[in-house]
């Protein structure tokens, strides 16, 4: 073992730049993963906010008016826990009403009451114990309190405490669009005696109201509120298996409900896309990696052959040369595996300081943590696989002839073990690496059958590529050693040495061209998915923002008024209010029917006027439409600001209307503006900002000049054209794609480090070849030319293969975006990318050329026809 140890570090030593480039290649695919993994799981942490730490469920549901039994919701696809719920106060004593201890501030305390039912309590996680259980199922008054509660009253478990309702004072109710004041009777409260259990953890529940809280199982919070009416909602975790649009799909049509942001964060279908994008494209990095080094350590066996003979001659057995190759190949991946693994964690804690996350660009997340159960499995997988391809130089040596190895002849790589174990290790990047990269990295949503359709396809061309190179390498060399032929009449010697160099080593070549090809193909299919997606907004804006001007910043102003006014303008169809939304469970927002009229669908159709104003008719957005299944027809229930539910119907699916930029939400409903006022109390009659219906080609200065004259003067009102909407979503798109470029830059290093490695490699083997030229009067350019065009040839080839494959990649990885997120997008294709991705490719290759020239022209030629 000290042979092969000392044999390993002189190998490695030796040749620092084989060294160098090797351990680069492991450590930038593992990097690339690794950033991916540890990014994506900072952004949902981080963005999630208390997600981590929640006090509500995933979905919280109202049953609609005259349903009380909720047994239907466990038909429901997607909601796999529920449980019974309210919340209200409650005053807290440490001893019972009497002469001695008088009801007076001094002798309780209020709490936030919430009442859960006992059963589902613990699985719904909204709570954790610093100390004691949890709530008994079977009835008895129980009850657990935060840290504030226990503080307050020093109370451990088993104490009692009692528990009553505050008087029901006056209240004011929303009635018919006004808040209408309710008497009640005076009355006492009873008060309940609970035993403590429980002391909540500073943390979720137990930190609402500072600690001040207490929990009881449902039926004994309806006992403390006995004679007052609670409206009871349902607190729902997700079945994880279902992805949010379906759940929220089948629950839309007769529940009025709300998701929590931080249970649904990243699972939207657009975000999810976007998220298996990101780890695809460390998939593709790390698949690369492997290549790499898979290829850099097979060729460097050539290259030392003339050791590998002497060593032979000397006794040295087969077995002992074997452990010094292993060996090599078990530091490399180590040290690249541990450089991969700190690189990837700097990765993404670079990009998330710059606003990078797989959400998208300019959101700031505090946190970063580690999660070491994907990042060591990563690690882990990198290096087996590399590993493994330690084997097929172990494989070669078999066949080694002494005496040929000691006179430097080449070794001969055509046995059929070689050619198996090529096959093998193609199936091993191309289908066993990715398999285990998703079990390692989970799937993202529910896999569903569009989803595997997708990973299936970007899969398949992973190993079309892998398995083109390492199969039928002569295949992709016989192509570049034919389009040497042309450049031959130019340069004639740089010319036939390229071409016997690419003969003779069409394994190089294949890893070569096929690393170049992933990576211009990768850059095409991403630019030409990117097209269709500002080719989606265009179409969008088209209906929906376009011959439009938001009016901001204004002072109050009198919506009648101010439209009667505009209106006296040529070119002004019609104007929506701004500032009147709520969100219940999306953004609905009330409308002056009669400024509708003229245009959208309302145009169209007049009769849909009536129904809106008349019918409680909704219109709804083509995304949240789509987000949510609705259709024309559609019962909408709708919560009030009382907790009554009332119910819309949809009358039509239009982006016409409806849309501002502040904020940026293309889910959202419109109704009547009175209904706004009847069921929610909101005020419709001023506005501080519009949106103003334009004729097509009306100079916005009429507009401003209108507005101007209207509040007498500019003042601090500001004006947004539709125009200015559409190029700040098609920068958005651009920006959020960031990630994507950062991730093609480095898989461009790394095809770049396979063909760098390559001809390394091939400058070290020819090293004699090269001696004896320089030797023979060859100029330094004739032998730079030499390399430089392999290098040219290889991008050429490479960039046609990628372009092409990237070309015909493109509808299908729109379609299947469409599949994902249910998207109507345009097929635009990559344009001029098409050739930018071409030009890329090709200096990708010559700047990799660079260094094994400079190595090239270092050749020393008496030493290396001595030695050589």
């Amino acid at each position: 073992m000290r042979l092969a140890r000392t044999l390993a570090w002189r190998g490695l030593s030796s040749r620092p730049g084989r060294t160098l480039f090797s351990t680069l290649g492991i450590a930038l695919g593992v990097a690339t993963v690794v950033g991916v993994i540890v990014l994506d799981f900072n952004t949902i942490i981080g963005l999630s906010g208390p997600a981590a730490d929640r006090a509500v469920p995933d979905i919280q549901l109202r049953l609609p008016r005259g349903q009380t039994d909720r047994e239907e919701l466990y038909d429901v696809e997607g909601v796999s826990l529920m449980a019974r719920y309210f919340q209200n106060d409650a005053a807290v004593r440490a001893e019972p009403l009497s002469s001695e201890s008088p009801d007076i501030p001094e002798n309780r305390e209020w709490a936030r009451l919430i009442a859960l039912e006992a059963k589902h309590a613990p699985d719904l996680g909204v709570y954790s114990l610093g100390e004691g259980r949890n709530l008994a199922t079977d009835g008895s008054r129980e009850v657990l309190v935060g840290e504030g509660v226990a503080e307050r009253f020093e109370l451990s478990l088993g104490d009692e405490i009692w528990l009553a309702r505050p008087r029901r004072p006056s209240k004011f109710v929303c009635e018919d669009g006004k808040l209408v004041k309710k008497r009640t009777h005076a009355d006492v409260p009873v008060q309940w005696d609970y035993k403590v259990v429980g002391i909540l953890a500073r943390e979720q529940i137990g930190r609402r109201s500072g600690g001040m809280v207490v929990l009881v199982d449902y039926q004994n919070g309806r006992e403390i509120y006995a004679g007052v009416h609670v409206q009871p909602l349902i607190w729902a975790n997700r079945d994880q298996s279902v992805d949010t649009e379906r759940l929220k799909a089948n629950i839309a049509s007769s529940y009025a409900f709300v998701v929590s942001k931080a249970a649904i964060l990243g699972q939207a279908a657009d975000e999810r896309a976007f998220r298996t994008g990101v780890r695809m494209a460390g998939l593709l990095a790390l698949v690369l990696g492997m290549y790499v080094i898979f290829h850099t350590l097979s060729l460097s066996l050539t290259e030392r052959m003339k050791e590998v003979g002497t060593l032979h001659a000397l006794g040295t057995t087969r077995g002992q040369i074997g452990r010094v190759f292993l060996l090599e190949a078990v530091l490399l991946a180590g040290a690249g595996a541990g450089l991969g693994v700190l690189g990837g964690i700097g990765l993404a804690k670079g990009l998330l300081s710059l606003g990078i996350t797989t959400l998208g660009t300019g959101k700031h997340v505090s946190v970063f943590l580690i999660p070491w159960e994907m990042v060591l499995p990563l690690a882990g997988i990198g290096v087996l696989i590399a590993l493994l391809g330690s084997i097929y130089p172990l494989l070669a040596l078999r066949g080694a002839n002494t005496m040929a190895a000691l006179r430097g002849d080449q070794l001969s790589l055509k046995n059929r073990s070689t050619i198996g174990f090529h096959l093998l290790y193609a199936l091993l990047l191309a289908l066993v690496l990715p398999s285990l990269y998703f079990v390692a990295v989970p799937v993202v949503g529910e896999l569903t059958a569009e989803l595997l359709f997708t990973l299936l396809g970007a899969v398949g061309t992973l190993s079309l590529i892998v398995i083109l190179s390492l199969v039928v390498p002569k295949l992709l060399a016989g192509v570049c050693t034919t389009i040497t032929v042309p450049f031959t009449q130019l340069w004639p010697l740089a010319g036939r040495l390229t071409a016997k160099a690419m003969h003779e080593a069409p394994a190089r070549i294949g890893v070569s061209v096929s690393a170049l090809a992933l990576v211009t193909a990768g850059l095409v299919g991403l630019k030409g998915m990117t097209a269709s997606l500002e080719g989606e907004v265009d179409q969008w804006a088209s209906e929906a923002v376009l011959e439009k001007v938001w009016v901001s910043g204004m002072p109050p102003t009198v919506f009648a008024d101010f439209a009667q006014h505009l209106h006296q303008y040529p070119g002004v169809i019609g104007l929506e209010k701004g500032g009147t939304g709520v969100h219940t469970p999306f953004l609905v927002q009330g409308v002056a029917v009669a400024e509708l009229a003229g245009y959208g669908p309302c145009s169209d159709d007049p009769s849909l006027l009536k129904k809106l104003d008349q019918q409680k008719g909704m219109v709804v957005s083509r995304r949240l439409a789509m987000d949510l299944a609705y259709e024309l027809g559609t019962t909408v229930p709708l919560e009030r600001a009382d907790g009554q539910i009332e119910e819309f119907t949809v009358i039509a699916i239009s982006d016409a209307y409806g849309h501002y930029p502040f904020p940026d939400e293309r889910m959202y409903g419109l109704i009547a503006d009175h209904y706004l006022e009847r069921y929610y109390c909101h005020s419709t009659d001023t506005v501080e900002q519009v949106a103003v219906r334009l004729e097509a080609g009306v100079d916005h200065g009429i507009l401003e000049a209108a507005v101007f004259d209207f509040h007498g003067g500019p003042q601090d009102i500001e004006f947004r054209s539709g125009k200015q909407v559409l190029q700040s979503h098609r920068e958005d798109i651009g920006r959020d794609f960031v990630l994507f470029d950062v991730l093609l830059a480095l898989t461009a290093c790394l095809a770049g480090l396979g063909v760098l490695n390559g001809q390394l490699l091939a400058a070290l083997e020819r090293s004699k070849e090269l001696g004896v030229l320089k030797a023979l009067g060859t100029s330094s350019g004739q032998l730079s030319g030499m390399v430089l065009l392999e290098a040219l040839i290889v991008g050429l080839v490479g960039g046609v293969l990628g372009v092409v494959l990237g070309w015909g990649m493109t509808p299908v990885v729109v379609e299947s975006l469409q599949r994902l997120v249910g998207l109507d997008l345009p097929h635009v294709g990559p344009g001029i990318w098409l050739w930018l991705g071409f030009c890329g490719c090709v200096c990708v290759a010559l700047v990799s050329a660079l260094y094994p020239v400079w190595r090239t022209l270092r050749v020393d030629p008496v030493r290396a026809v001595r030695t050589g």
